[in-house]
């Protein structure tokens, strides 16, 4: 990930900041799920794009173990039925960020149930039910809090309904991303590694982005003898390693390592992996109680600074190690490009 800070003559496209010191400024208050989650992980862990990434370009496909990939993916998308149990774990520079349990059960066409809980735990923090149409989520004990409901409005319309919150959002068949919207459960779970919507016709975004498959030979997780696999995306920022059972072609451990100026590792271990059994319809059903409220995010205008105010002074490293500051910039239009990294 780079950092872009320098004058533009016009803006394009979805401007993310604009304006410098002595400017006027519209300012882009972002309150994205994403930005929680892989990749650069950016608020939990501070310092991820501050260095220029000399990437492992070492990852050559080999077609046997490509082969393999495709096999997990068909048999994924052919089962009409799916569930498993996933103990999962982001780590880095040895502390460990997160730490849950989910349990997931998928139906053809469009029907999934996804259930978050911290490690440990036999209490379910979060809750995502798609019921053909809608993604519901919502929280059996309370909500997670967030920086702007500490105080004001939010914070009175949080603690009158904190127990009481629920989303609703539209999950069109081979669209939507469960492995995104893992995240809004809470318990410390954060993206999956592999999104379960892939079993829904779903193609995640890093697919383009993968530079080959290697073999790694076999190994035994649990009861099960795998095939092991490593996949490079992006000139190896990013990568994956699965333990992919060979009696179902299935994941039974996966890795996820992103490389910044260090690593960030997902892992999730499988279990209970079952393919094709019965799941009644009411698993994926819910609707929202007559006094529970919907929880939207803040309108963005909610977070703009007025026009004709003072843009706060900040500095940021530069791909070549120095800072740079924004007042540096004063009186001219500066353009704060900021994107995920791996």
């Amino acid at each position: 990930m780079r950092i872009s800070l320098e004058p533009q003559p016009f803006l394009v496209g979805k401007v993310i900041a604009s304006a410098a010191l002595g400017a006027p400024l519209r300012r882009l208050r972002l309150v994205a799920w994403n930005t929680l989650l892989a990749g650069c992980l950016f608020f939990l862990l501070p310092g991820c794009s501050r260095e220029t990434i000399t990437a492992d370009k070492t990852i050559q496909d080999d077609p046997a173990a490509h082969a393999l990939y495709t096999q997990m993916v068909e048999a994924m998308r052919k089962a009409t039925t799916l569930s498993w149990v996933s103990d999962y774990r982001l780590e880095a520079k040895g502390n460990t960020f997160g730490h849950a349990t989910y349990k997931i059960w998928l139906k053809k066409p469009n029907f999934v149930r996804l259930e978050a809980m911290p490690a440990g735990s036999n209490e379910t923090s979060g809750i995502l039910v798609g019921d053909g149409d809608y993604f519901w989520i919502y929280w059996p004990k309370e909500k997670p809090r967030y920086g702007w409901e500490q105080n004001g409005k939010y914070a009175e319309e949080y603690e009158k309904y904190r127990s009481r919150f629920y989303m609703k959002e539209r999950s069109p068949l081979g669209r939507h991303s469960i492995g995104h919207d893992a995240a809004k459960l809470g318990a410390g779970l954060f993206m999956t590694i592999i999104d379960p919507s892939t079993f829904h016709g779903y193609t995640d975004s890093l697919q383009p982005y993968l530079d080959g498959v290697r073999g790694l030979g076999s190994e035994k997780v649990g009861e099960d003898v795998c095939d092991v696999v490593e996949l490079s995306f992006m000139k190896n920022q990013r990568s994956w390693r699965l333990w992919l059972a060979k009696k179902d072609h299935l994941p039974r451990k996966l890795k996820q390592v992103v490389r910044v100026s260090y690593d960030i590792v997902f892992e999730e271990s499988w279990s209970e992996v079952t393919v094709n059994a019965e799941i009644p319809n009411d698993r994926f059903a819910w609707s929202a109680p007559g006094d529970w409220k919907e929880w939207r995010e803040p309108p963005i205008e909610e977070g703009l600074l007025k026009p004709g105010t003072l843009a706060p002074d900040f500095d940021l490293a530069a791909p070549d190690g120095s800072r740079v500051k924004l007042s540096n910039f004063r009186g001219q239009i500066v353009w704060l490009n900021k994107w995920r990294c791996g």
